[in-house]
């Protein structure tokens, strides 16, 4: 149904309004796909163009040489310490881009369902009483900043279960046995396997489900799990596809406690070694740079590099969104409707 009637569309002040709504979207639209064009005719310019004035809106020849580090990087035959410590991507860029995906499928596998099962007890299985108990303590952590759970979780990764002295076995006076899980993927994944935002969209449709249609299934002899399995989850596909977006783009462009527990580059996902290749590039004085920046730069790749990896990281998260847009235009309508 559209805004404006077709009839009042006619009046000259109706149509004014129209123009200038109109430009003002544009500008909108503009605005934002012009840092996107600069990114993508950047990544195919030589470092000499990148810095030239005026700026070029197109490259004069371009070159897709960036784009080849996704597959190999130049100075990776490198061994030892270098190879380490001191270089910029030791790695392909495939090997990060495979870390983020790794990280991000398997926090997308564990939280949605465990987050789905919590937030259907707590919309249809609980009582009264114990529901908004229950509620409070899932959506506390809400409440919490981000920054003070770091030092916790990093004490309990560190040793696990253990945060802070290990005790001993009660014979042999042994420390119980610990496990660190630093510089793993489960130093990333395992804090973020519950979300709180997630429980509110997940609780919030499941309470629009009606009681008679979950009854009439328990009569039937069906479980609670396979109520939620076939019945529930089936009419959830608009708040699924929204959870499952917005899981994917916290977890995918995850960076503050990716640096935090992951020191060796191996685990590395794309944020990181994009934030150093950044660091390296903006180093001062020039001297600190490490050598396999420095061999980027002499091939023509450096900011353009930079620009090459940024769209390779947006590009799941674009693809992401054209897969569940229809979803999420649904759950968008139904939550407004609510």
């Amino acid at each position: 149904m559209p805004l404006i009637a077709k009839v009042g569309r006619t009046h000259f002040k109706t149509k004014s309004l129209i123009v200038i709504a109109a430009l003002f979207l544009w500008i909108g639209v503009f605005l934002h796909l012009f840092p996107v064009w600069w990114m993508f005719t950047t990544s195919l310019k030589s470092t000499r163009e990148v810095f030239e004035f005026p700026p070029t809106l197109w490259p004069r020849s371009p070159s897709l040489k960036a784009y080849g580090l996704f597959f190999s990087v130049f100075a990776s035959s490198l061994k030892g310490e270098a190879a380490a410590g001191k270089i910029s991507l030791v790695y392909p860029v495939y090997i990060y881009f495979k870390n983020s995906f790794i990280i991000t499928g398997v926090t997308m596998l564990i939280q949605i369902p465990m987050v789905a099962i919590a937030a259907y007890s707590i919309s249809k299985l609980i009582t009264a009483k114990w529901n908004r108990i229950l509620f409070l303590f899932f959506i506390g952590t809400m409440m919490i900043p981000m920054q003070i759970s770091f030092i916790p979780n990093y004490l309990i990764l560190r040793h696990f279960p253990f945060p802070t002295k290990i005790p001993r076995l009660p014979i042999s006076h042994k420390p119980f046995p610990t496990y660190n899980f630093l510089n793993s993927y489960w130093a990333v994944i395992l804090p973020s396997m519950y979300s709180a935002f997630s429980f509110i969209l997940f609780k919030g449709f499941f309470d629009t489900i009606p009681d008679e249609l979950i009854n009439a299934a328990r009569l039937d002899g069906a479980s609670e799990l396979g109520i939620l399995r076939r019945i529930v989850l089936p009419l959830s596909k608009p708040i699924l596809a929204v959870v499952a977006y917005f899981t994917f783009n916290s977890s995918w462009n995850n960076f503050i406690w990716p640096l935090i527990v992951l020191k060796e580059r191996k685990v590395w996902p794309l944020s990181l070694i994009l934030y150093h290749f950044q660091q390296q590039l903006f180093a001062q004085p020039p001297t600190e740079m490490d050598p396999e920046t420095e061999k980027l730069i002499r091939a023509g790749i450096s900011f353009s590099g930079l620009m090459a990896i940024s769209i390779i990281q947006s590009i799941p998260v674009f693809i992401m969104f054209i897969i569940f847009r229809e979803y999420l235009m649904t759950g968008i309508k139904l939550r407004g409707f609510k």
